[in-house]
């Protein structure tokens, strides 16, 4: 990656970029195995309509869970395949760069690029397969987001993207987010804001909002399960705090106010796991939606 052209995107960028570029680690560290395991079934979804030579766009690719599983496949086959992975994060996109670079990758290969998502700097009908893996799907725009990937992918071409589950339906999210939700002092407690990612946690929402782009045909979405494991489960609030979606809330409190919801996810934690030191095991819920460019 070029050096000058990350200082430049540094100077313009956003401060929600930056908090992801901080989360980086602690997310790579705890969650990119999960991430990991749903990526792998999006890409055995797609596998059958991408033949050898394909050029494939990873959105939001975050530490690379998706697109190095795509590199591997592709260099299994005879590394013919093309295969960009954007984020506007360039401490994911670190992350992803290094292990490509490990795989011995070329240029022409694999690219990272920084990229805003909700506006991406690609030629129209760019790539025969577009994937967001849990990404599109937090963009302060998300429609932006679906339309975007629809205009830089060719007509026929496959979009594969992956959406969790709300906390209903979603253990993984649920453990974490109903002794938050029951500690938080009354002013924080209130429905969702309009625009949040839980819009589109259903099925049928998914579906509908992405049909609307107007671009799309053949959509489904597939449910997918799998589980996460946490050794250290205290880890899990050190993630909370720096996630920049949970992270948002936890920060608007006052520090007594924090240390209460701390309290209450550790005791809740503790309940499930059955003691400190043991360890504790979610299961994940998430739907993987796969649609045609018309």
């Amino acid at each position: 990656m070029d050096p000058t052209a990350f200082a430049y995107r540094r100077a313009m960028k956003p401060a929600a970029a930056a908090l992801w570029d901080q989360h980086a680690s602690v997310y790579d560290a705890l969650f990119s195995g999960l991430t990991g395991y749903v990526a792998e079934a999006m890409l055995r979804i797609a596998d059958p309509r991408l033949p050898a030579g394909s050029k494939l766009l990873d959105v939001a690719a975050g530490t690379g869970a998706l697109a190095i599983r795509g590199l591997e496949r592709s260099l299994a086959r005879g590394g013919a395949d093309s295969i960009v992975a954007c984020d506007w994060s360039e401490g994911m996109l670190s992350f992803t760069e290094r292990r490509a670079r490990a795989l011995g990758a070329s240029r022409e290969q694999f690219t990272v690029e920084v990229q805003n998502g909700e506006a991406l700097g690609y030629a129209d009908a760019s790539f025969d397969a577009v994937f967001s893996c849990f990404g599109i799907f937090l963009f302060a725009d998300r429609r932006a987001g679906w339309r975007e990937a629809a205009r830089v992918l060719r007509s026929g071409g496959l979009f594969v993207a992956s959406v969790w589950q709300s906390p209903a339906t979603n253990p993984m999210l649920r453990e974490q987010m109903a002794p938050m939700a029951r500690a938080l002092p009354a002013r924080l407690q209130g429905p969702p804001p309009t625009g949040s990612w839980l819009e589109v946690a259903e099925a049928a929402a998914l579906a509908r909002e992405v049909e609307e782009s107007g671009a799309f045909r053949s959509l489904n979405v597939l449910p997918f399960h799998g589980s996460i494991a946490f050794g250290d489960w205290s880890k899990v609030w050190v993630a909370m705090l720096d996630n920049p979606v949970s992270g948002a809330l936890l920060r608007r409190c006052e520090e007594g106010e924090r240390e209460a919801v701390r309290e209450s996810v550790f005791a809740h934690f503790r309940s499930l796991a059955g003691g400190d030191d043991q360890p504790l095991v979610l299961e994940a819920v998430c739907n993987i939606l796969v649609a045609t460019k018309a």
